[in-house]
């Protein structure tokens, strides 16, 4: 399925110049990201942060290569005490071939108090809990005053209209907003009200009041075909007009300023 908007499931690197490697979950995207690797990588650092622990977001842990090579060190960062619990499972005995013991690296988790920050060299992490069911977590990622936000598998209700709605102040001036926006509005408000995803529309909304610099929609449905994601991505430019103009007709300049659908392989820089 290369060149479609559908392949892997959820896996971001945050590129921050340094020799540490940083993650956002380990679907079957970090596969990927392990087959871009020179062949004589030397021995690294890999921050994994968990959203969330549906198996769509852990399940490329397993095709991991750098977890079976000796020196290397991943360390998982989180919210949910079962993280550990869930990794091992999904590699125990019927589900794969391959136990967790297999794996060489030194492996540790990093479970976390909802409101703790992290710091991985001269990178700010703070975080914020979603509305998703077993409870999902944003975070931002902030150096040398550039910032990046992985908001996956989050549903923002009736509540994100509230003047004092949290997300606004934590996405507040990102130069980059990975925001999932897996329905439209009406599956988002209708039939998958409380499915835990939000949609393209709401998207636009938070990231103009936040004045997001670049929004990408992330976290496709799999009912829909390229071309309802197409048509998507064009309802969704064409909101960011309108909704700008309604709400901020003295900006010299809309928000956000940039519009993305996510795709595998798609490089953003902030």
């Amino acid at each position: 399925m290369r060149g479609t908007f559908k392949a892997n499931t959820s896996c971001v690197q945050i590129e921050a110049g340094s020799n540490d490697v940083i993650l956002c979950d380990a679907g079957t995207g970090i596969r990927d990201y392990v087959l871009s690797l020179p062949s004589d990588t030397q021995p690294k650092t890999f921050h994994i942060f968990i959203s969330h622990l549906h198996w769509d977001h852990i399940q490329g842990f397993p095709f991991f290569t750098p977890a079976y090579i000796a020196g290397n060190r991943i360390i998982f960062h989180g919210f949910h005490p079962e993280t550990e619990k869930a990794l091992r499972a999904q590699m125990a005995a019927p589900c794969f071939p391959v136990p967790f013991e297999t794996m060489q690296a030194d492996i540790e988790f990093d479970i976390r108090e909802p409101g703790d920050s992290f710091q991985i060299g001269d990178v700010a992490i703070s975080a914020i809990m979603q509305q998703h069911p077993g409870k999902s977590w944003g975070y931002r990622f902030e150096l040398k005053g550039k910032s990046v936000i992985y908001s996956s598998d989050s549903e923002h209700g009736p509540e994100a209209k509230e003047p004092d709605y949290p997300f606004v102040d934590f996405f507040r001036d990102a130069d980059v907003l990975i925001f999932d926006g897996q329905y439209t509005f009406h599956e988002a408000t209708t039939a998958k009200r409380n499915w835990g995803h939000s949609n393209h529309i709401t998207a636009v909304e938070l990231a103009a009041r936040s004045k997001v610099k670049q929004l990408v929609i992330f976290h496709h449905e799999p009912a829909h075909a390229d071309h309802d994601i197409e048509k998507i991505h064009q309802g969704t430019l064409e909101y960011r007009r309108s909704y700008n103009q309604k709400f901020n007709p003295r900006d010299q300049a809309f928000f956000p300023n940039e519009i993305a659908i996510a795709y595998d392989g798609l490089v953003v820089e902030a």
